[in-house]
């Protein structure tokens, strides 16, 4: 997925989001999509009266600065290539309508290079004399700010919480050693059975510090695995959780009760949120999984202290 001021997308749901856009921004000129069916003609889009034809491209994840440019580069020069290559049908499908302008639509412009790039594309697509073009045809880039009102009207439109940044939609990276996050493991765990018998209290101890520290090794893989087969999902649900860890520490500082009331009352929290904002794609029993998996590790990493 690839991370914006507007959500997280993909190649599809950014597509999908932009017809949208298109749709009710343009109704007045004409909007026309065209499926990619049978074949891709490199133009997604166009509007009968005034001749702009749209392309859109998000990448997949974050790129370093210079991939993400020559990759948005490619993506102008092989489908403008595509407009001579299919001339024909393309005429069929505009009609009378010549185009005047053709838009790469993209989350962001990696590097003004990419600017440079579109104005060499440009003079040199009008020397090919296309029938479909016009003379002072253009190639022009346009990033998702061009549609911001748009995007956010289609959001709600679609029942989609709108997002102003700020809450990232990745998990932080852990720095630390495994043996650090051993040691608040077991720190913590004893702190959550003080109150357990002293005949009973070692075998708790072994039980509690064991599935505490699994919860915390599968978390990494649990949310890679919804990653793979959900990403805009993971994205949601990475977001959700990096907002309810900023209200933990001042939970954790206030609080009176017993560190395992504590770590209940975090643990359902999380459940509760995740069910009320994810539902249905993730069930009470996902959820309550997920959490039990988060929570474990806060507690390595303490941000859950009982301290």
């Amino acid at each position: 997925m690839f991370q914006t001021t507007y959500g997280a997308f993909d190649g599809n749901s950014w597509e999908r989001l932009c017809q949208l856009v298109f749709k009710r921004k343009f109704t007045d000129d004409g909007y026309t999509h065209i499926p990619a069916t049978p074949g891709d003609y490199g133009l997604e889009g166009f509007t009968k009266t005034t001749g702009c034809g749209y392309q859109c491209y998000c990448p997949e994840r974050a790129y370093p600065t210079k991939e993400l440019y020559e990759k948005q580069r490619d993506k102008i020069t092989t489908d403008l290539k595509k407009l001579q290559t299919n001339e024909a049908d393309l005429k069929k499908v505009l009609g009378v309508t010549k185009l005047r302008r053709w838009h790469l639509v993209t989350p962001i412009i990696a590097h003004n290079d990419l600017i440079k790039h579109a104005q060499t594309k440009e003079a040199e697509v009008r020397g090919w004399n296309l029938s479909i073009l016009a003379p002072d045809f253009q190639v022009l880039v346009h990033d998702a700010d061009h549609y911001a009102t748009e995007i956010q009207l289609m959001k709600l439109a679609v029942g989609q919480a709108l997002d102003f940044g700020g809450v990232p939609t990745v998990l932080p990276e852990l720095t630390d050693d495994s043996e650090m996050y051993e040691k608040n493991i077991m720190r913590k765990t004893r702190k959550r059975l003080a109150s357990s018998s002293v005949d009973k209290l070692e075998s708790k101890v072994a039980r509690l510090y064991t599935n505490t520290l699994r919860e915390f090794l599968d978390h990494g893989p649990h949310l890679k695995r919804i990653n793979d087969t959900a990403p805009t999902l993971h994205s949601r649900l990475a977001r959700l959780i990096n907002g309810y860890e900023a209200d933990i520490g001042e939970t954790c500082d206030t609080w009176v009760g017993t560190p395992q009331e504590l770590t209940e009352k975090i643990r359902d929290g999380l459940t509760e949120r995740i069910i009320k904002e994810l539902a249905p794609a993730i069930d009470l029993t996902g959820a309550a999984q997920i959490a039990r998996l988060i929570v474990a590790r806060w507690i390595a990493v303490c941000e859950v202290d009982y301290d």
